[in-house]
């Protein structure tokens, strides 16, 4: 039986990512179940005595301090879960136990099967598109296609953030990329279209800056992605030509994203053309992200050290009913670094500018020492998906929400693996 657990129990690994699909509430519960495994069956302690771990648990431990004096007792559903955030920790270790295990018995069929479900949520986003609702009947929402996520509009968020994850795996099981080209092909432009199709700014960024990073170091995806790229554009152009779907994603990435930002000033004028105005008013990101920045920046200059404790900007726009004196209330700063100064202080962004340090010096190092193995493509493709969610220089999710925090900490997971297998053995 524990054989059997211990050959299986990889399976977790494809299945906490999908879950968001169905529910928060069971990736939760499957989160809980790898930390149950992990505490249970792993033998090795010298984990706890890693330095990264030990950082990580520093960090969880300031936020445990910060959120227990700064949080009001009244606010406890934010303040329990700050509390208890050390649990994304040993969340992480798990992944870092469990990819251990998978590498024993190697596992191709629950990837297989991982591929198998993301194509069919890919293929939905198509469907939704051209018939207005999915095979459910789920309906497009505002202009973005949602798929099997209904009326949460997350479809890109969870597309991008899940794409490191599809290169590591391609590396940590050593798969032919020749002999599986056209699969691959066929598979990254249904993601590509998916993730244009969703409409979110942020994930289509991202998603180019992932391209980017990963069409300049991991060579052995270049054809594959340029393939890839190629489908995307003469959809957008097929699509856009014959005036089909039931959304204009290009509209809401490109032209509404400029007239927000106030690169131009769309006007009814009939006598001017619209697409030649410069705008003199001129936004970070749109007049609502500017003003979450001035309240974030607000609450920093109030408390520069500490910030406002986790989740205090949110706490804070209850006190004023969400009708602060300066700024724009939410239910966060819609920016990862904002975030990290007002509610975490210099000290939390001491924390942030070490992690980013340490993982881009070991990043470059490997790549400029011309580390390209495919354990290396693993590690590559895992600090990548650290950066993309991390990026601090465009509109961002909640940095303590759980859905953020469950694929942060399984990223870096997967990242502490192929750290031991790459750079500890160098």
């Amino acid at each position: 039986m524990y054989y059997f657990v211990k050959k299986n129990i990889s399976i977790i690994l494809f299945f906490i990512p999908l879950s968001f699909v169905i529910g928060v509430a069971i990736t939760e519960f499957l989160v809980l179940l790898s930390i149950i495994f992990f505490l249970i069956f792993n033998r090795d302690k010298t984990q706890f005595s890693n330095p990264k771990i030990i950082f990580l648990f520093l960090f969880s431990t300031y936020i445990f301090i910060n959120s227990f004096f700064q949080i009001d007792v009244r606010s406890k559903d934010l303040l329990v879960s700050s509390l208890f955030h050390f649990r994304f920790v040993i969340f992480a270790i798990s992944i870092f136990y469990i990819s251990e295990l998978m590498n024993d018995f190697k596992n191709k069929k629950y990837f297989l099967m991982f591929n198998f479900f993301l194509l069919i949520l890919m293929i939905d986003a198509v469907f939704q598109f051209f018939n207005g609702s999915n095979v459910f009947g789920y309906e497009i929402i505002g202009g973005r296609v949602s798929s099997f996520f209904k009326d949460e509009l997350v479809l890109g968020s969870f597309l991008i953030r899940l794409l490191p994850f599809f290169f590591w795996f391609i590396f940590f099981f050593k798969f032919d990329l020749k002999k599986n080209q056209y699969f691959i092909v066929i598979f990254l432009s249904f993601y590509l279209i998916s993730i244009y199709l969703s409409a979110g700014r942020t994930s289509f960024f991202l998603c180019t800056v992932l391209i980017i990073l990963t069409y300049l170091i991991i060579k052995d995806l270049r054809r594959i992605l340029t393939f890839s790229i190629l489908n995307l554009i003469i959809f957008i152009l097929f699509v856009s030509y014959f005036k089909l779907g039931n959304s204009n994603p290009g509209n809401k990435l490109f032209i509404k994203t400029f007239k927000q930002i106030g690169i131009i000033d769309i006007k009814k004028d009939k006598n001017v053309n619209e697409n030649n105005i410069l705008s003199k008013n001129f936004k970070i990101y749109s007049e609502d992200h500017e003003g979450h920045i001035k309240l974030g920046l607000k609450l920093f200059n109030e408390n520069k050290i500490f910030g406002v404790g986790p989740k205090g900007f949110r706490h804070y726009c209850r006190t004023v009913n969400f009708d602060p004196s300066v700024g724009i209330c939410s239910t966060h700063p819609h920016n990862i670094l904002i975030q990290i100064i007002s509610e975490l202080g210099l000290i939390g962004l001491l924390f942030y500018v070490v992690a980013a340090i340490y993982v881009l010096f070991n990043f470059f190092r490997s790549v400029f020492n011309k580390n390209f193995t495919t354990e290396y493509l693993a590690f590559y493709s895992a600090t990548m998906g650290l950066i993309i969610n991390l990026f601090p220089f465009i509109p961002s999710g909640n940095f303590f929400n759980n859905w953020i925090s469950i694929i942060l900490y399984y990223n870096i997971g997967l990242y502490l693996y192929s750290y031991k297998k790459c750079i500890s053995n160098d």
